[in-house]
């Protein structure tokens, strides 16, 4: 390094050294603390969810919370409300009702849940109701779908959101204490994996009911037909389960038969819930809906 360079790096440094000694901080943090005001629905997922049980709802759509490989959009308000109370209502205070305490969804009941307005459709055209991730979350899908016109059909409800739920829901209990290995036994090879769709295309329920499973998709795998039977058995009516079941051939309802006795068993002698008791107190609450206020968040 020459001279020239020398003096030049000792003037650039004692600059430095000035120009540094004569700024002042500024005092004020430019780091603000932001204070979001919480509406009625936060205040009611607070008291209701978070509190009681520990879950946190977002419903106001959070780009990370979402599916990058679908083309998604936020749920409306109103929507939000409803399948929040819809939720409680239908989805959660029977389990307390039956078990006698909220000990239960709180350990087990999954600790976040997204809403999500628009439907996410697979690439061979299928839509995604609903998905869960590692037993914490459960994504509903199409809630904007959820118009006062169709808040008291139940069997909307119970396609678009509630099977879904407690599908989802099964999923966890099952893998925190698997059911048992006789299960999978009774369809053994007869489960065909992804290709389920194009087994039973356009929701072929009869078709699936003569094979011996109580919807196309609980043909995927031995996991989904253990949940599908149990979240169909227990937001159906004895009617409607006796009329899906019997739809295919007598065979295949003799299997589907033999599953329930398993499920039921199971949910009995380890989690101490009888499907039937369950399913009883659903119906109830269903048939009460139009008397339900799904707005107030009082």
């Amino acid at each position: 390094m020459n001279f020239f360079n020398k003096i030049s790096i000792l003037f650039l440094a004692v600059g430095m050294a000035c120009s540094c000694s004569e700024d002042k901080l500024d005092p004020e943090s430019i780091l603000v603390d932001l204070d979001i005001e919480q509406n009625e629905l936060d205040n009611y997922i607070q008291n209701q969810f978070t509190d009681d049980y520990n879950i946190s709802i977002v419903y106001k759509f959070v780009e990370p919370e979402s599916d990058y490989d679908y083309n998604l959009s936020p749920a409306n308000y109103e929507s939000a409300v409803r399948i929040t109370r819809l939720l409680h209502y239908l989805g959660i205070e029977p389990y307390d009702r039956i078990v006698g305490n909220k000990d239960f969804i709180r350990a087990y009941f999954p600790k976040l849940l997204n809403y999500i307005g628009s439907p996410a459709y697979r690439n061979n055209g299928t839509m995604v109701l609903g998905t869960a991730e590692g037993g914490v979350k459960i994504t509903l899908y199409a809630l904007n779908q959820l118009t006062e016109e169709r808040s008291t059909n139940v069997a909307f409800l119970n396609r678009y959101y509630f099977h879904t739920m407690h599908h989802e829901f099964a999923h966890i209990l099952h893998q925190n204490k698997d059911y048992p290995a006789s299960f999978r036994e009774i369809s053994g090879s007869g489960y065909v994996g992804d290709a389920w769709n194009d087994v039973y295309e356009g929701d072929d329920v009869a078709g699936a009911a003569a094979d011996g499973f109580i919807s196309p998709y609980a043909s995927k795998e031995a996991n989904e037909d253990f949940v599908e039977t149990y979240s169909y058995y227990i937001t159906l009516t004895p009617e409607q389960w006796e009329v899906r079941i019997s739809s295919g051939s007598e065979e295949g309802m003799e299997i589907i038969e033999e599953k329930l006795d398993i499920v039921r068993t199971y949910f009995e002698t380890v989690w101490n819930i009888d499907l039937d008791v369950l399913r009883d107190e659903i119906l109830r609450r269903q048939e009460a809906l139009p008397e339900f206020d799904q707005l107030s968040l009082n």
